[in-house]
């Protein structure tokens, strides 16, 4: 259903074309939950740069250290997704993944990873050298230094895109490559994994976009569509939706039907 008023056309559509989101650290705030043995607390480098720091516990050994940043509200009607953040590890035992948080962490105990639900993942299992999902890599650079990741999530191909590079480049790791788990179908968060007692890293600058393949997102349109209950109206700006507007219509009518059944049973 498609209406032109002025120069903005109006449509009516089930889900937006794209939903896009940043998390950033900057307020002080902490993003990601802290499920089991770990800490989650925002740290601040000398030249003022503010990123989630994670902590394992000092009995993560026994059992596994475990949090995660759930953004299922920006993937929900995906077909393909598009994440980038920065990440800092030690040559210690992490697993950064992206997956289905309504499954994780499946059956993992101590040096035993399930990745039931996991679409990627990337870090160290050995402590020495980068593996993507199993895959070693043999690389040994992405260690004790800022890390940039791009991943592109394929739904339909069930295949992720890459591209890991070290803070001065020297070092890149870029590909395609399977889901890790073939039957997982979708990805809700971002999750940190670990084995290792007392030990940190950092995560920063997270940017998140979702694609739902049915059309582009156009600034000359006005997108309607039911969120929450409520009728709510976008436009997009430099390729991000912005609420320009929001009605509790059904709620008005409903409040409306009620006071006529009052009436008409008075």
């Amino acid at each position: 259903m498609l209406e032109t008023e002025g120069y903005l056309k109006k449509k009516v559509v089930g889900v937006l074309p794209s939903m896009s989101v940043e998390f950033g650290f900057s307020d002080g705030v902490s993003k990601f939950n802290a499920i089991n043995r770990c800490t989650v607390s925002v740290a601040e480098e000398s030249d003022g740069n503010k990123y989630q720091k994670i902590v394992t516990g000092s009995n993560a050994a026994n059992m596994y250290a475990f949090a995660y940043l759930d953004f299922s509200k920006y993937t929900a009607n995906a077909k393909e997704l598009i994440i980038e953040f920065d990440t800092k590890i030690n040559t210690d035992r992490w697993y950064i993944g992206l997956s289905d948080l309504a499954q994780r962490p499946g059956e993992s105990s101590r040096g035993s990873y399930d990745s039931t639900g996991v679409v990627f993942t990337q870090g160290t299992k050995d402590g020495k050298y980068y593996y993507i999902n199993s895959d070693l890599t043999w690389k040994d650079n992405f260690f004790n230094c800022w890390v940039h990741s791009r991943i592109e999530v394929n739904y339909e191909s069930k295949t992720v895109s890459y591209c890991i590079t070290n803070n001065n480049e020297s070092a890149k790791l870029s590909g395609e490559i399977d889901f890790y788990d073939k039957s997982a179908s979708k990805v809700t968060g971002l999750e940190i994994y670990s084995y290792v007692n007392s030990v940190e890293m950092g995560i920063d600058n997270i940017s998140i976009t979702s694609k739902s393949g049915n059309e582009s997102d156009d600034e000359r349109t006005v997108y309607i569509l039911t969120e929450d209950g409520d009728i709510a109206e976008y436009i997009y700006i430099d390729g991000k939706p912005i609420c320009i507007g929001r009605s509790d219509i059904f709620n008005t009518i409903k409040d409306l039907l009620e006071r006529v059944e009052k009436l008409e049973n008075n």
